[in-house]
């Protein structure tokens, strides 16, 4: 079956046998449905988020709130007995992930260094919403038996799945409503501090 792709820019999936791929010489791949999303992020330079037309504007004007409240409604899972026991064993540093790497850095960059990407990460794979959401599907998967370890092949197998890709994306909306509180907030900041202008002398004989 061919795999399905979405476009590192508008967000839209690329059906098989059409598209772009543009790869940096950093190694950093790029896919774009269109010439249009290609010129907007390599040649315009324009972020996503600030583009009306894209699905991370979508996102970010009101339908994160929505996937949110649906990862709430499912925390009551990683309170059951036992739960609390189980090991995780998730990718670090170089081992992470490449797809969930470039989503972290469409929504939360652009181009944002290496060490800041692993942060991020690990900030996801430490957080409650990622443990209850990977044990309810590790549970779903093991059917009667308890879960006592989920390893890197589960983990990789739920990162791909649609529980998998909603959680993480909706875990990002969430991060980026921070990241751009704090944009907003530095130049008041940095207005607050500016000095006042100096009045001007008046000149004599006037």
């Amino acid at each position: 079956m061919p795999t399905r792709r979405s476009c590192s820019f508008c967000g839209n999936e690329i059906e098989p046998g059409t598209g772009k791929m543009f790869i940096r010489k950093d190694g950093t791949v790029f896919l774009f449905c269109s010439h249009k999303c290609q010129s907007n992020m390599l040649h315009l330079g324009r972020v996503p988020r600030w583009t009306p037309w894209t699905q991370a504007f979508r996102r970010a004007a009101g339908r994160a709130v929505a996937e949110e409240a649906i990862v709430a409604e499912e925390a009551p899972v990683a309170m059951e007995p036992g739960l609390a026991t189980v090991t995780i064993e998730t990718p670090k540093g170089k081992d992470i992930p490449a797809d969930l790497g470039d989503l972290i850095d469409k929504r939360l960059g652009p181009d944002l260094a290496r060490g800041e990407l692993e942060r991020f990460f690990s900030g996801f794979v430490g957080s409650d919403t990622f443990r209850t959401s990977i044990l309810g599907w590790a549970k779903k998967k093991h059917g009667a038996k308890p879960v006592t370890h989920v390893d890197k092949a589960e983990f990789a197998a739920w990162k791909d799945s649609q529980e998998g890709r909603r959680v993480f994306k909706a875990w990002l909306d969430g991060q980026w409503a921070q990241v751009k509180g704090r944009k907003r907030e530095q130049p008041e900041e940095e207005a607050a501090e500016a000095p006042a202008p100096k009045a001007k002398k008046a000149k004599k004989g006037t």
